[in-house]
């Protein structure tokens, strides 16, 4: 079922914007029954998972997007149902050592809302839009003065 993994294949120090020491990366099989994934994923107050397979190959995520079709497909009734079945295959990655910005360009370019961040090919972490908006807004109060700066720079050109 649902599992915690702290990567082991990882050389220690890698330099990275996404390396959190601490993180365990939340994976499932691709055999795991989808209700009992759907419950962890409640449970851990997440959207999405990551799906290995026995060697820890990355093979798929599964959003709560996938939990919905499935329940609209099966008429509500999850039972017998593998994670297989409605995981999304083609999972878009980013490098742990990428910035920001273009992990949500691939976000937007793409149409999803999360990303599996691999180190030197290893999946270790996964990245949603939510986490990309409180990074954005942490430093709120840097923003709101260049915010500031620009409207007052607009309000002195029309001025002039």
């Amino acid at each position: 079922r649902y599992r915690c993994m702290t990567p082991t294949k990882l050389p220690p120090g890698l330099p990275g914007r996404f390396r959190d020491p601490a993180a365990e990366l939340l994976y499932c099989a691709p055999t795991d029954e989808l209700l009992d994934v759907a419950r962890d994923l409640v449970n851990h107050n997440v959207n999405a998972i990551v799906v290995l397979n026995d060697t820890e190959d990355l093979i798929g995520i599964l959003t709560d997007f996938d939990i919905m079709r499935a329940l609209a497909h099966s008429k509500g009734d999850l039972s017998g149902i593998e994670v297989y079945e409605w995981m999304t295959e083609k999972v878009i990655t980013c490098a742990i050592d990428e910035k920001l910005a273009d992990a949500l360009r691939l976000m937007g370019r793409y149409g999803i809302r999360h990303l599996v961040v691999t180190d030197c090919g290893v999946p270790v972490a996964t990245l949603s839009i939510r986490d990309v908006l409180a990074k954005i807004h942490e430093h709120d109060e840097l923003e709101i003065s260049v915010l500031r700066d620009i409207a007052v720079a607009a309000r002195a050109s029309v001025a002039a």
